[in-house]
């Protein structure tokens, strides 16, 4: 038995693992090992707060606690990972967000399990590169500036390059003068290490915030409508410096040729039940504020087919008002606002865990920088698509039904336990809610190519507790 203990030992060697603490006086090695689990075991069982794993190429493949940097590749390459607990795939690119919250490694030593923008996925451990907590790191952080939360995003930890964005009003349970990190954006914290405890065992107890934080301009569902107007719009754009139409490219700075077009928004919004303030939001983001190359020649609004990888690949339009009632049209209410669509995950902006930015763009704060653009776009007009939606946004529980009616005669689609519901809700009537579906409903059931005017369905208050 011994012999067959050694040789199985053997056999199963999968290289060479050097367990490594870190403490003020230095480096301090703590053992060899052949096997990566043994070297995991080895260092999850130091009392040190700060430990490595790395590999006989110099590779660090673990850590006690810390953080993965993901821009480790070029600007149009992106990085899969596999959702934990899942076989789904999902897709970042580093160049837009740099750091992601390490959790743990795999037995074999191949792949790190992260957190970034509420998805926990599997990387494989040669897309990226770990750091622990101590090391001088630019990390991504959010605080409250002039009542608004604004998330700084790292670009690289290293060099300190970041992006900040405002992306609604600050939460009442944020103060000013404080660095908060979350790396979903619902649960914040103040230390990194304890975020990860928390995590870990599936628990957000020591978060700053009891509830989960849902951000109005980031989870209303695209299936509300704006009160915003062309006027409105074109205010905004005037204070961006942006004073006149756009007919070529390169146009001059003062002009876009989202200038004067929020009509055909509005128009469009009335044909397909599409935000058409949300819609002029994702412009703004993907056009560069209307002055893109795609905008002008392709009269691409919104980057559909431009690839990280083929950015040229993008769709070519009729004209911007083709582009934009195929984007409400065949992008939202055949795709991304369809529940029997493998595209939907909910038809807010979200993250990389729910809503649009779960497929439609590998920056993993893409649903925050087109919140950001509605946010501005609504506080300079008194936040009234603010005042004037309602919106019901949570956890999931447990599954929860939307039903054709209130006799519960059948089942529109359903909200699965552990994701996030949200949505518009039209009215309440003793037990129920009554809300705005997020597809077109004909004959008692989801129905894409059908109008989507006056599509409801029903919630009954009590599966939301």
């Amino acid at each position: 038995m011994a012999i067959l203990g050694f040789l199985t030992l053997k056999f199963t060697e999968n290289g060479v693992f050097t367990v490594i603490s870190v403490n003020e006086n230095g480096t301090l090695e703590e053992g060899v090992y052949k096997h990566f689990w043994l070297a995991q075991l080895k260092m999850n069982s130091l009392d040190t707060q700060d430990a490595y794993i790395q590999r006989e190429d110099g590779k660090v493949v673990a850590l006690s606690k810390g953080i993965v940097n993901l821009n480790t590749k070029s600007a149009n390459e992106n990085t899969l990972y596999t959702i934990d607990g899942t076989d789904e795939q999902g897709y970042t690119n580093g160049s837009y967000g740099a750091d992601a919250l390490y959790l743990d490694t795999s037995m074999d030593g191949t792949q790190v399990l992260m957190q970034i923008s509420g998805v926990k996925g599997w990387v494989s451990v040669e897309d990226i590169q770990l750091y622990l907590l101590n090391d001088t790191l630019y990390l991504s952080h959010y605080t409250v500036q002039e009542d608004s939360l604004i998330h700084t995003i790292s670009t690289d930890l290293l060099q300190g390059v970041v992006n900040s964005l405002s992306i609604g009003p600050a939460p009442d349970f944020m103060k000013e003068d404080t660095t908060y990190y979350s790396y979903d954006g619902n649960y914040f914290y103040t230390d990194l290490s304890v975020m990860r405890e928390d995590i870990l065992v599936q628990d957000h107890e020591n978060a700053v915030n009891e509830n989960a934080y849902f951000n109005f301009y980031q989870y209303v569902p695209h299936r509300s409508t704006t009160q915003l107007t062309n006027a409105n719009y074109n205010a905004y754009l005037k204070e961006m410096g942006i004073t006149q139409t756009a007919d070529t490219y390169p146009c001059a700075d003062n002009e876009s040729v989202l200038y004067n077009l929020g009509s055909t928004f509005i128009d469009v919004q009335n044909q397909t039940g599409v935000n058409a303030s949300m819609m002029f939001s994702v412009a703004l983001n993907e056009s560069g504020y209307g002055q893109s190359e795609y905008a002008l020649t392709n009269y691409n609004l919104f980057g559909h087919a431009a690839y990280d990888e083929n950015p040229d690949s993008a769709t070519t339009y009729k004209s911007l008002e083709d582009c934009i009632y195929q984007h409400a049209y065949g992008f939202i209410q055949n795709g991304y606002a369809n529940p029997d669509d493998s595209r939907y995950h909910g038809s807010w902006f979200g993250n990389k865990a729910s809503g649009i930015n779960v497929q439609y763009a590998s920056d993993p704060y893409w649903g925050e920088k087109a919140a950001h653009f509605y946010y501005q776009l609504d506080t300079r007009s008194n936040q009234k698509d603010q005042k004037s939606i309602t919106i019901h946004t949570e956890l999931a529980q447990n599954d929860i039904p939307v039903y054709t009616d209130t006799k519960e005669s059948s089942i529109l689609y359903t909200i699965p336990a552990k994701e996030i519901a949200s949505f518009v809700i039209e009215k309440q009537e003793d037990d129920w809610y009554t809300i705005a579906s997020e597809a077109p409903v004909s004959d008692q059931k989801i129905d894409v190519s059908a109008s989507y005017r006056s599509s409801v369905g029903y919630i009954k208050i009590k599966d939301l507790h």
